[in-house]
């Protein structure tokens, strides 16, 4: 009920009304999937293994280089040890609305237990385009660092514990692109449905053990 409206003010606004809900809604299935990081690790620059770089994949479940949710390594900063990024990649499915702008790798590593409220803000690592194909009539577009941004030293600023009790930490990531439309754009997330993707390992002042990785292998499309 229109109440106070004469009858053709209310036949005009039941007009309007109906017009709003007729309305097309625009969807849009775009998406950013096959997120990958690159880790460097080096548990000791005392031991016989020497550094060994190993590509991930976040967001598979089958794939053997699932990022695991340890990477069952004892990292000895006093000896040279170190834990870096060294690399990322993306791919994107954009419908034919959409455009494809980036593709960013998001990180952060805090000490394992960490409140949320606590943790620090995420730094970003960029992903260059490389190439596109379109094999349904949807671009897809990958995306990956080469030279640039580099490496990023992931242990910057953390501490071990004691022989006793080893500090545990974990490294946090997840991935987004800005998609672009008609009129507007919108953030794609490869976020592990909100939870994000994580991996651990320990910080120890004593000698350290690492298992053996395999010889770094580069993606392709």
């Amino acid at each position: 009920m229109f109440c106070g409206f004469s009858s053709a003010k209310r036949s005009q606004a039941f007009f309007v009304l109906a017009g709003f809900f007729l309305l097309p809604l625009q969807t849009h299935a775009s998406a950013l999937y096959a997120l990958g990081v690159g880790l460097t690790v080096d548990a000791s620059t005392t031991d016989l293994v020497a550094a060994a770089t190993t590509y991930y994949d976040l967001d598979g479940t089958t794939n053997t280089r699932f990022l695991p949710a340890s990477l069952g390594i004892s990292i000895n900063t006093n000896q040279g040890g170190s834990l870096l990024l060294s690399g990322g990649n993306a791919k994107t499915w954009q419908g034919p609305s959409d455009d494809a702008q980036n593709a960013n790798l998001f990180y952060r590593v805090f000490e394992t237990g960490t409140a949320v409220a606590s943790r620090p803000t995420f730094s970003s690592y960029g992903l260059l385009y490389q190439n596109q194909w379109n094999p349904d009539g949807n671009i897809n577009k990958y995306w990956a660092s080469t030279s640039s941004p580099g490496t990023v030293n992931l242990l910057t600023g953390l501490t071990a514990g004691t022989i006793a009790t080893p500090k545990s930490y974990t490294v946090e990531f997840y991935g987004s692109s800005v998609m672009n439309y008609t009129g507007g754009s919108f953030t794609a997330y490869d976020n592990n449905a909100g939870n994000n993707y994580t991996t651990n390992f320990q910080l120890v002042p004593e000698p350290s053990t690492a298992l053996e990785t395999s010889p770094a292998k580069r993606w392709s499309r």
